[in-house]
């Protein structure tokens, strides 16, 4: 994790440039934090405008620290003992034509790896060039292999048509391999698959007094989100949305209960869906689909900033805290502290979508 000004700065300036804070300005920075109600009006809108600076940059200090003892910790960091501990045998750090050679030789760990490396979704250190088609390739080939994983992100390439032509049953016969070797993933590609037949039921049910399509239509949709409450019931964080969105919009078998759609949101958040905390921060500040909550926006806007490295979340931030009071920037803070300790690790979040299972 990057000093979180440093980080915004580089987003903004589109470079890095190394950075270590002194103690000395940690030190005499951190009473301000704390600081009450006896700042003048002025100080204290200067003040405002400075806090999540210096908030996330003595957040950063304090993870730092507890995590490496260290004043900087990369921001999308994957440690290489993840790689050495969790994924036998070889080192996907490695030259990419060393791990080209170990995929030919069928290795389905080097052949997964060596297709993610090819994907919008690697690592920064890890990543060689973006690809799609040669990602499908070797994640096909991984696939066949018998890696869990790549038999789940084979489906989603077949649902999406992502490095290869769209292909609905290959993709729900990949994704019914997936969950027959225990894919949490497997049963989220399954519950989109039968929405999209679903969201065609209803078109269809629309354009004409089609009685069978409207109640094929709620059969589907009822069979897909049964699919996603299974992915849920595991952990698997767009599941987890998908079901909040299921009981925000009150789809067949679902009665709306924003309450529970909140609830199954701010469980993806937790397992740091950006796109779910994104939901969450807006949810909590705008007082739509749950009561109105500043300070609780606050710190998942705080939490966001955190985790993206955005300056697009950093500017939310900003807005957000120019129309709070004091107090309800703090409470938010303590709240944003408290979640960034409880987080999964980043090694343990790419461990869950990366390893093998089973």
């Amino acid at each position: 994790m990057r000093m979180w000004g440093q980080a915004q700065n580089e987003a903004r300036s589109g470079h890095k440039q190394a950075h270590r804070p002194p103690l000395s300005i940690v030190v005499l920075l951190a009473p301000c934090l704390g600081a009450g109600g006896d700042l003048d009006d002025i100080m204290r809108g200067h003040l405002l405008r400075l806090r999540p600076y210096l908030f996330g940059g003595l957040l950063s200090v304090i993870l730092a620290m507890d995590l490496s003892n260290q004043w900087e910790v990369p921001i999308r960091l994957i440690p290489r003992e993840f790689f050495e501990r969790y994924i036998d045998g070889f080192n996907p750090h490695a030259e990419p034509a060393a791990l080209l050679a170990l995929a030919e030789k069928d290795n389905v760990q080097a052949q997964y790896v060596y297709a993610l490396r090819h994907t919008a979704y690697a690592p920064v250190e890890l990543q060689i060039k973006e690809d799609r088609e040669l990602a499908f390739h070797w994640t096909l080939k991984a696939a066949d292999g018998g890696h869990s994983r790549a038999m789940a992100v084979v489906a989603l390439y077949y649902f999406r048509g992502t490095g290869t032509a769209k292909n609905l049953t290959e993709a729900k016969k990949w994704a019914d391999q997936a969950v027959a070797k225990g894919q949490p993933m497997g049963f989220r590609v399954l519950g989109d698959l039968r929405r999209e037949e679903a969201r065609a039921l209803k078109a269809a049910s629309a354009t004409a007094d089609n009685k069978k399509a409207l109640s094929d239509y709620e059969t589907a949709m009822k069979e897909a989100f049964a699919y996603y409450r299974r992915g849920a019931d595991a952990g698997e964080r767009i599941a987890l949305r998908m079901m909040s969105e299921g009981h925000d919009e009150g789809v067949p078998g679902m009665p709306r209960n924003y309450e529970l759609g909140t609830e199954f949101l701010r469980r993806s958040a937790m397992k740091r869906d950006l796109t779910a905390i994104r939901a969450l921060a807006g949810r909590l500040e705008e007082g739509v689909k749950a009561p109105r909550d500043l300070s609780q926006a606050y710190c998942w806007r705080l939490v966001l900033t955190q985790l993206s490295g955005l300056a697009k979340d950093a500017d939310e931030l900003s807005r957000l805290e120019h129309t709070m009071r004091l107090p309800e920037v703090q409470s938010g803070q303590t709240a944003a502290a408290k979640i960034l300790k409880e987080l999964p690790s980043e090694a343990a979040d790419a461990l869950s979508r990366l390893h093998t299972s089973r």
